[in-house]
């Protein structure tokens, strides 16, 4: 393990308040008081369910999601109504595991965050009102996450009991767990398998190692737990889905693998959401706005140079008839699988135009992709830019909210605070108010200014 909490210089008070403080601010500002991550939270986590062959909607649907809700433990009208079913599920360790929060929660932690505020006379007044938000921002994103580990729980229940009835697998016949135990089949073995299958194939907080939850403390990374959280899950997914097909049992004297056609969803579910879908969107944006991939390559060279690599579904826009491009990897919690491919794809197309051959560049290309795995763990903090970019680390996501308020012309809140006329910003640019909607799930066409 990395025993970082134990070095001197973590434990420094200059470090803890130059460098562990910022960080943590940093990132507190980017999640839990950010409204456009909480949707973005709420949407991705999705993808958890998908990828384990739970189609939203289908296998989970409204009546499985209205009982979720029910169960969350959060202030809004309607939760908190089953609270001895969210403590069973606490217990499992189903719930209140979130990747993202629990590495946040952990730098607060380290930098005994709420009493460096408390200790200062003049904040102590409005310290008890911050808290109090910060209490529920995190409560709020801890239940965006849980509201689909509880549905992917119950629909892995459903179809786990099915499975085995549909096998003639009576009560009380011995079957084998997950731990490779053989117990009997009752109601208490399939909560106990869901459960497994939602703490090992969905990401979890209890399951990131000391090493990764230790690297939180240095100058370096962002949001480390949760890439490692899916490298780890993708993982068990496919593994889970192998075991679930290859699992044989004798019943009435006859061979049957009754958990086949579990793990055929869950393979298919893992391929769709991380590669299919994607790949798929893309297709589908060409399509529809009859853009070759000649113009696609040629969007690829004029995007921000963050989204180089990323899977760019190409729209049209309606009234200029330029093309735009959406960064669909902004949305895709799987991202980090599929961008590795498209980095080494990049490279040895951008490397056709060059003599020094199809290899080299494919060589440097996989060193990229190696480079974009790493890139969460290694790169510079987004601490390193919170005092002179603080305007873009504002919190409530303030900077996407202004250009919300640049696209709806008859209001303009930005004239009234900074005294800036007419619907332009600074830069001259103006705004769409459909596809600033959009960018609050992250899937905002970005036009590409040649």
């Amino acid at each position: 393990n990395l025993d970082v909490p134990n070095t001197g210089i973590v434990n420094n008070a200059l470090y803890q308040n130059l460098v562990l403080l910022p960080k943590a601010t940093a990132q507190m500002a980017k999640t839990i008081l950010s409204p456009v991550t909480h949707v973005r939270n709420l949407v991705s986590a999705g993808a958890f369910a998908a990828a384990n062959g739970i189609i939203p909607f289908l296998h989970y649907n409204p009546k499985m999601m209205y009982n979720a809700f029910k169960t969350l433990d959060v202030g809004l009208p309607g939760s908190r109504a089953q609270t001895e079913a969210y403590e069973e599920l606490v217990r499992l360790g189903v719930v209140n595991t979130n990747v993202s929060l629990g590495d946040l929660k952990g730098l607060l932690k380290d930098v005994d965050f709420g009493a460096k505020f408390t200790a200062e006379r003049g904040l102590r007044g409005i310290t008890g009102v911050l808290s109090k938000l910060k209490k529920w921002t995190e409560d709020m994103y801890t239940a965006e996450d849980d509201f689909w580990k509880i549905g992917t729980f119950a629909a892995e229940k459903i179809r786990l009991g099915r499975a085995y009835e549909k096998a003639g697998v009576a009560r009380g016949t011995l079957v084998r767990n997950f731990a490779g135990d053989m117990v009997e089949y009752n109601e208490n073995f399939i909560k106990h398998e869901a459960a497994n299958i939602v703490r090992n194939n969905v990401p979890n907080y209890d399951y990131v190692s000391e090493t990764i939850k230790g690297i939180r403390k240095l100058p370096i990374g962002n949001f480390m737990a949760f890439p490692a959280e899916i490298m780890r899950t993708s993982a068990n997914i496919v593994k889970r889905a192998l075991d679930e097909i290859g699992t044989t049992m004798m019943i009435n004297g006859k061979q049957v693998r009754p958990l086949a056609s579990v793990g055929m969803q869950r393979l298919i579910g893992f391929g769709a959401t991380a590669a299919a879908v994607p790949y798929g969107a893309v297709k589908l944006g060409q399509t529809l706005y009859d853009i070759s991939d000649e113009e696609l390559e040629a969007v690829r060279r004029y995007v921000a140079y963050w989204s180089k690599n990323s899977t760019l579904v190409p729209v049209r826009n309606g009234e200029t008839g330029d093309i735009e491009a959406v960064d669909f990897s902004r949305a895709n919690a799987y991202d980090l699988l599929v961008r590795p491919i498209q980095t080494v794809i990049n490279q040895v197309a951008e490397g056709e135009k060059d003599n020094n051959g199809i290899m080299d560049d494919f060589i440097f290309g996989s060193l990229e992709a190696m480079y974009q795995v790493m890139a969460p763990f290694v790169t510079e903090s987004i601490k390193d830019g919170f005092f002179h970019l603080a305007y873009s680390l504002a919190p409530f996501s303030w900077q996407q909210l202004e250009r919300l308020d640049y696209a709806i012309e008859p209001y303009d809140v930005v004239q009234l605070v900074r005294g800036k006329p007419g619907k332009y910003d600074p830069t001259g640019q103006s705004y769409e108010l459909g596809k600033e909607l959009l960018g609050l799930m992250g899937m905002r066409p970005a036009p590409v200014n040649v």
